[in-house]
């Protein structure tokens, strides 16, 4: 079966461990994300693809964190999508009812972000599949050295400098650890909002 994210998928192999999105999820979100999406996360699912270095997250579990980096109350227009494997938040942004829509990101260590590209189709068959982007963006180098000293990533995991770089860590495969996405969102949140 071709789904309409076929290279993404293509270029980065789903892992065997992927969940499957219930008719539920797929409900609660059809007014608000593309066919395309719900039709990812229903045939290849929620997880880790090309072992991690870019996940396909429940937007249920990020978006209660992410909403409150953006500073915002409950905001069905902005939806975190997927994840880098250190953690930088794509989302979904709904600009207008005639279907105008981009993909942005933000990145938890910095608080930097931006748009990446106009349409949901073009960040996963596009984007995410550019060598360049591969390369420099979602850091496949570091990714590759950070999977040989902590292992493999789980689900809804990251890799996390330590110390965090706002307390003057340094971005390198040698000062990662892996963790808990969500819990480790919250900690630089904390961190951002001290800063």
């Amino acid at each position: 079966m071709s789904i309409a994210l076929h290279k993404f998928v293509d270029t980065h192999k789903p892992d065997s461990n992927t969940e499957k999105a219930d008719k539920e999820i797929i409900s609660r979100y059809q007014e608000y994300l593309p066919k395309s999406l719900l039709e990812l996360w229903e045939v290849n699912g929620f997880g880790l693809y090309s072992k991690g270095l870019i996940q396909v997250i429940n937007p249920d579990l990020y978006k209660e964190t992410f909403w409150r980096w953006l500073m915002r109350e409950e905001d069905m227009s902005r939806l975190p999508i997927a994840m880098s494997a250190f953690g930088d938040i794509f989302y979904y942004r709904k600009l207008s009812d005639e279907g105008d829509e981009d993909i942005s990101y933000l990145n938890p260590h910095t608080s930097e972000g931006g748009d990446v590209v106009w349409s949901l189709e073009m960040f996963f068959n596009k984007w995410c599949c550019d060598l360049e982007v591969i390369s420099d963006f979602l850091a496949k180098d570091m990714f590759d050295e950070a999977i040989s000293t902590n292992g493999k990533l789980e689900p809804n995991q990251m890799y996390c400098f330590v110390p965090a770089l706002r307390l003057g860590g340094t971005r390198s495969a040698k000062n990662v650890d892996r963790g808990d996405a969500v819990v480790h969102l919250n900690i630089l949140l904390q961190l951002a909002l001290q800063a």
